[in-house]
This record gives structure tokens, C-alpha cells and sequence, in this order.
């Protein structure tokens, strides 16, 4: 079963190693070498929710009623809750989710336009960085895989090979021998299985099997306590990303600082945090009017929000997505709590349009349709 080693990650409970239970025939279930927590590996991805999490959510009919009543159950907290009702949120989203909100060509251009200059942003780094070091590429809350399969494609010279055929995709998604040989791992992590497991179906579908588990690893768990296994990750750089919005899908301020400081903790000793949030100027002309267009709120469902959600630029759907949008200021106050220090905060008036790309994402579509709603903070660690 050499395929599924090494194990990219350490228990969530405690931060150490993590082996396969050697008294069972199937290689699928993990323990903690020092706390006996329990995992599981099935499906060709490792899932390291809590069992207790786990087990509420497969009971999420019980778990519903009970957050809208503001039960508490067993030994949860508030925190637990917030992060299950996102859980049960994205299930039955997954393959919707890639095709309308995040696939390269198909996707709404809302999202669309957004994602790619989140994508070329990256490369352009990337690029760079590659070219003096070994990096280990780190997605928090990576979906259905958009990087994992951008990143992929780069690393395996025939993979992907729709989106490398395509004169609209071919550049961004071609191979590079520099991310072959230095790009060593690429991890997405995700608190939703779905996501996890429909990414991990791409991959395969994508010409990237070959890879998984042996250079890209999609993970089921929190990343508020995610543990690298960094005797893997010895000289290299980590890049940690949250993008598209997915720290303003924590549901309150304390996940959110809780999100930063993993981040902050998975990038050292050596790394760089890239954050990438919706700015909370365009919260009312923009977002609830185009941005959840159609294609979008056919997959989150549609908007149910109070006076008190729009003042404060929060966002809820009828599925339970919650959306929390942001200024300047309110990103850099979350830097400051998470105790982040060298950092950059971008908005429209910092932000630079990337070159080279304009088959993708022209220059101008970059300050049009990107730049007014994007706050981007970067942090080298």
C-alpha cells in the first residue's frame, strides 16, 4: 500500500504522527501514536474530522433542529456548532459547486473573473519563488480542488489535458519542469467529505492518479487545527492559502482568527500566507444583486438575510452557506489578533494587474471586475 504513504498530516487533537492500525486487513484506519485519537483512509483521501464531529453530522436532521432551538449537545462548543452548520451546508454541493461557482470555463463569470485572478496571482508568486526554492503548497478550504488540479497540471505533462488544449486555459495550465522538480507537495484541505471526495474524482478524472497521495493529497478536516507531518516537509517553503472568500465563511470573528493562526503555524518556519476576501463596499450594489447571480444561487441557495445581516455585510443562504464580507481595515484588524506582524493588505487602489495572461484574464477585466471587490492580504512568516 505504498500509495498511500507518507501520511501528509499529524492528529488534529494533539500534532503527532499518525500510523495505520496493523490489526485490521484494510489499511484504512489510523491512530495517533501519542493519544490514540482515530482516523480514517477510504476513498483514496485521509479524513481527519473528530469522530464526534463526524457522528453529528450524520445525524444532521437531529443536529438542525437542535441549532435552531440553541441546543447544546454533549460536549461541543459554540465554535464545533459553527463549523458543523457550514459541514451540513455544503453537502449535496460539491459537483454543482465545480461546475457553476469554480470550473475554469463553465463557472458564472462573478466567480469566474475573481478565481482567475486568485489563480494567476498564485502562478505569477509561484513562479517566482520556485525558482530559489522547494515549496510545499498548502489550499485551507480548497472545495472541489480548483488549485489542486491547476497545480497538478503543472507538475504532470499529461494531465488536464482538455484545459491544456484550450487557447482560453492552455498558458496557466501548461506543464512546467520547474514545478515538476520543486513543487514537492500540494495539499487541499476541506471540512466538507463531499468537496473532498468529488475533488479527489477529478483528480482521477483529470489524469492526475498518479499523484495522489504521493504529491497531492486531498484531506477531510478542520483547518483551524490542521498538523503537517513537517519531518516530510524539511527545506521547504510553505505557501498557505485561503482564497475566494472562505475566511469570511467562518461563521464568527473567533474561527476566523482561529484560521489565521493555523495558517500562521502551518507556513513556519519558513513560509507565506495568502489571503483573498470580498470587499464589503460592494457587498449591497454588488453582491447581493449580481455577484449570487443565477448559476451561483442555483448552487447556495438563495439569499435570507436580516437588516442587521446587510448592515453588518453577512450574507446567508437558504442551503446555510454564511458569507462575511469585509473592509480593509477589518482584515488587517484579524492579521493583528492572529499575531501576524509582516504584512501586506491589498485593495483597489494597491492592487497591480498581472501581465501575460490575456487570454484568461485581461488586464482591464482585472481592474473592472476584480479589483473593486477583492482585499488581499499576503504575510511572510
Amino acid at each position: 500500500m505504498s500509495n498511500i504513504e507518507p501520511i501528509i498530516a499529524n492528529c488534529t487533537v494533539c500534532g503527532h504522527e499518525l500510523r495505520f492500525d496493523k490489526t485490521t486487513k484494510k489499511r484504512e484506519n489510523l491512530f495517533c501514536t501519542n493519544c490514540s485519537s482515530r482516523y480514517v483512509f477510504k476513498n483514496d483521501y485521509l479524513n481527519l474530522l473528530a469522530p464526534s464531529i463526524r457522528h453529528e453530522i450524520c445525524t444532521n436532521g437531529i443536529l438542525a433542529r437542535k441549532i435552531k432551538k440553541r441546543l447544546h449537545m454533549g460536549d461541543l462548543s459554540k465554535n464545533e456548532h459553527d463549523l458543523i452548520k457550514g459541514i451540513i451546508a455544503s453537502k449535496y454541493m460539491a459537483r454543482q459547486y465545480f461546475r457553476n461557482v469554480v470550473h475554469p470555463t463553465e463557472a458564472a463569470w462573478s466567480a469566474r473573473s475573481y478565481e482567475r485572478f486568485e489563480e494567476i496571482f498564485i502562478t505569477h508568486y509561484l513562479d517566482s519563488l520556485l525558482k530559489k526554492k522547494q515549496v510545499t503548497f498548502v489550499d485551507a478550504g480548497s472545495g472541489p480542488g480548483r488549485y489542486l488540479l491547476l497545480l497538478g497540471s503543472k507538475i504532470g505533462i499529461n494531465s488536464c489535458k482538455d484545459l491544456k488544449k484550450n487557447p482560453e486555459t492552455s498558458r496557466l495550465y501548461r506543464y512546467d519542469e520547474t514545478y515538476e522538480k520543486k513543487l514537492r507537495y500540494v495539499v487541499g484541505i476541506d471540512y466538507s467529505e463531499e468537496m473532498i471526495s468529488h475533488s479527489t474524482r477529478l483528480l482521477k478524472k483529470y489524469g492526475l492518479g498518479q499523484f495522489l497521495n504521493k504529491r497531492i493529497f486531498p484531506v477531510t478536516g478542520i483547518a483551524q487545527n490542521f498538523n503537517l507531518n513537517k519531518k516530510m516537509l524539511d527545506n521547504t517553503h510553505k505557501v498557505i492559502v485561503c482564497t475566494f472568500q472562505t475566511l469570511g465563511n467562518q461563521e464568527n470573528a473567533e474561527l476566523q482568527v482561529q484560521m489565521l493562526k493555523s495558517m500562521k503555524s502551518l507556513a513556519l518556519p519558513h513560509g507565506t500566507i495568502l489571503v483573498s476576501v470580498f470587499n464589503k463596499k460592494l457587498f449591497k450594489d454588488f453582491g447581493l444583486k449580481k455577484f449570487y447571480g443565477r448559476e451561483v444561487k442555483r448552487t447556495v441557495g438563495e439569499i435570507m438575510t436580516s437588516k442587521q445581516d446587510v448592515e453588518n455585510a453577512i450574507l446567508r443562504t437558504s442551503k446555510g452557506v454564511y458569507s462575511k464580507w469585509f473592509s480593509k481595515d477589518d482584515l488587517e484588524d484579524l492579521f493583528c489578533r492572529a499575531k501576524i506582524s509582516k504584512y501586506t493588505i491589498m485593495d483597489a487602489k494597491s492592487l497591480r494587474p498581472i501581465g501575460g495572461y490575456e487570454e484568461y484574464l485581461k488586464e482591464e477585466e482585472q481592474r473592472k471586475d476584480v479589483f473593486p471587490r477583492a482585499i488581499v492580504g499576503m504575510a511572510q512568516v
